[in-house]
């Protein structure tokens, strides 16, 4: 069995700031998804998903094929507030019991994350890594400023065309084809899924 391991933080920023039955809402939808993240992800879980402080959740990966999906379908999810999906390479401490949950691990790994969570916020970061080889951080750095350059509408298509294609995207947004190509025009759609094939190759490569 693999002694390393890839924890996961993934939490809703600034999150207090909105209304009490917004915020309620939020977290109802995010313990109601976690079941099924951890059924669509079982494979590569060492401890599973499970919410910890109300706006937030942790995973314990045994492989970083699930992080650029992950990553983008809480975005998906929950568009109301914006994630900061942080990730730890390395041991556990504590022993790994059979449908263990992420919270109940501790280690180097989780320490790691926590960092790195800590760091995405300070530089204002999607996706953070501690322990990881440093060519990460430089990508890191590209996807989030990429983001933020962009409208509020140019975020939430970027999401749809990273988790299927036009079409899936056009539905979401209730808009005709024609709409989606314009919006990938203008956000130079080929450099930047040039730019994401490069980043998820990074991650493979990671664990």
């Amino acid at each position: 069995m693999s002694t390393t391991f890839i924890a996961v933080i993934a939490d809703a920023v600034a999150s207090r700031a909105l209304p009490p039955p917004r915020r309620a809402r939020l977290q109802r939808e995010l313990r109601s998804a976690i079941p099924e993240f951890n059924r669509r992800w079982r494979t590569a879980l060492a401890a599973r998903f499970a919410v910890t402080l109300g706006d937030e959740f942790q995973a314990l990966l045994t492989t970083a094929r699930p992080l650029w999906e992950l990553l983008h379908e809480v975005h998906f999810r929950f568009p109301e507030v914006e994630w900061v999906v942080a990730c730890g390479l390395g041991a556990i401490a504590t022993r790994l019991e059979r449908r263990a949950t992420a919270p109940e691990v501790d280690g180097p790994c989780f320490h790691a994350a926590r960092a790195a969570m800590e760091h995405a916020k300070q530089q204002r970061l999607l996706i953070g890594f501690g322990g990881f080889a440093p060519a990460l951080d430089p990508l890191a750095s590209y996807y989030s400023a990429l983001y933020w350059s962009w409208t509020p509408r140019q975020r939430r298509a970027a999401t749809l065309l990273r988790l299927g294609p036009p079409a899936f995207a056009a539905a979401q947004l209730k808009v005709d084809r024609s709409a989606i190509s314009h919006l990938a025009r203008r956000m130079a759609w080929p450099l930047v899924a040039a730019g994401d094939k490069m980043f998820q190759a990074a991650l493979l490569e990671a664990l």
